[in-house]
């Protein structure tokens, strides 16, 4: 039975008392007193679990499923049982169903499907069609090697995550890819950033189109990529090219031309980078030469703090005069701490804009702040009703995760608007 958002319902949230395990009603919402954003897993829970890592994604019908970790360990993956949990919208947000478990983890020590976290999430431009990329096993990546790594595995839902497939174990076919590099070490760990996949709208080779999962390594940043919906991988630029060296958790986005942006954690900003394809059938091409968004006139500038986020590219028209363009979108705390996380943001008005990583990361318009709390990891998608479904960690403790939609004009102050 879905939680209806009324005035009777957010009462009776406000004074609930008594709460149900995480496979039954989920624990009673609230929402803040100072935005429209609303709890969809609040820590702890009634077992004294915190959730954290936000996935959202939107499936071809309009469907909102929203993943996150339920860490009963208490911490990363490699410390124990977590599992990974989900939530869905039929109606752009305004309900949500009760949570459900997509990936259970055995907690048995020493056992490869340990615990399933970081949520890697893509809904397929087509169909109800749904990857999930997890990381996975007994090793926490700080301490994996090539013998002992930090595992990686996918699971399908072919129907807007209704049901999902048994897990399957990636492990060695994607750390293969990088064994007998040229002067380079095998990899020791990697994990695919977690929140949003990116599904190509120009590439597609056979039934899907390209899908790009960019992973955090002790080595910096690579972009994988998969044509059959995962059953297979490769390297976008090929092994031996480091995108980011000192790239910490990243994210993609496909540009306007087709092509791929990286965005990676690092303190102060972000790490931008740009794939340019030769021939993106057979992807061949180049990266250039990485920038760092503070030192860039105009970038992308924060506190003192390295955190995951999310960057998003959107059809938008400006309101002044009507002209088509687009608008670049990205999440990431802006304090000196983990907290209030922000959005900022920059208008493409023509090629020019991603000529390269220093223009991309150049001459941000502005940005707005989402919430004013201590917060962390966010991602976010486009709902089928064309507002931001913004997703991310804030207080009450470490974390709770909220859900905020929120239009293009509203996110701009009436500048554009999604077309």
């Amino acid at each position: 039975m879905k939680l209806l958002f009324t005035l009777a319902a957010l009462v009776c949230a406000l004074v609930a008392t008594a709460q149900k395990p995480i496979d039954g009603t989920h624990p009673p919402l609230s929402f803040p007193t100072d935005t429209t954003a609303l709890c969809l897993f609040r820590t702890p829970s009634p077992d004294g679990v915190p959730f954290r890592i936000p996935a959202v994604a939107k499936t071809k019908k309009g469907r909102l499923v929203a993943l996150a970790d339920y860490r009963y360990c208490g911490s990363d993956i490699g410390f124990g049982h977590v599992d990974i949990v989900q939530r869905t919208s039929d109606d752009n947000g305004a309900t949500w169903s009760e949570a459900t478990t997509v990936l259970r983890g055995t907690a048995i020590q020493g056992d490869n499907a340990c615990g399933y976290g970081d949520a890697a999430l893509c809904a397929d431009l087509r169909s109800e069609n749904l990857l999930l990329v997890v990381a996975t096993g007994n090793v926490f990546y700080g301490y994996a090697n090539r013998d002992n790594p930090l595992r990686i595995a996918i699971t399908r839902s072919p129907d807007g995550g209704r049901t999902w497939e048994r897990p399957q174990d990636m492990t060695d076919r994607i750390y293969g890819l990088f064994d007998g590099r040229n002067n380079l070490d095998p990899l020791r760990a990697l994990f695919v950033g977690s929140g949003k996949l990116v599904q190509s709208a120009k590439v597609r080779v056979g039934k899907w189109g390209r899908v790009y999962a960019p992973i955090c390594t002790h080595q910096g940043n690579y972009v994988l990529y998969t044509d059959d919906w995962g059953e297979t991988w490769a390297v976008l630029g090929g092994p031996n090219v480091q995108p980011a060296p000192k790239g910490d958790e990243p994210k993609c986005e496909e540009l306007p031309d087709g092509s791929v942006l990286l965005s990676s954690r690092t303190w102060h900003g972000r790490f931008f980078n740009i794939y340019k394809y030769d021939n993106a059938t057979e992807a061949t091409g180049k990266w250039a030469d990485v920038v760092m968004s503070a030192e860039c006139p105009g970038g992308i500038r924060v506190g003192r703090n390295a955190c995951n986020g999310e960057i998003g590219i959107y059809a938008v028209r400006r309101t002044t005069d009507k002209k088509k363009m687009w608008l670049a979108v990205q999440t990431i705390p802006a304090a000196d701490e983990r907290a209030r996380v922000t959005a900022f943001y920059k208008p493409l008005l023509s090629p020019a804009d991603w000529a390269s990583p220093l223009a991309f990361a150049s001459d941000w318009e502005s940005s707005l702040l989402l919430t004013p709390h201590k917060s962390a990891y966010s991602t976010f998608c486009m709902q089928k009703d064309k507002r931001l479904a913004f997703f991310y960690e804030e207080e009450p403790a470490v974390y709770s995760l909220w859900y905020q939609p929120m239009s293009i004009e509203a996110l701009t102050g009436g500048k554009y608007k999604a077309r």
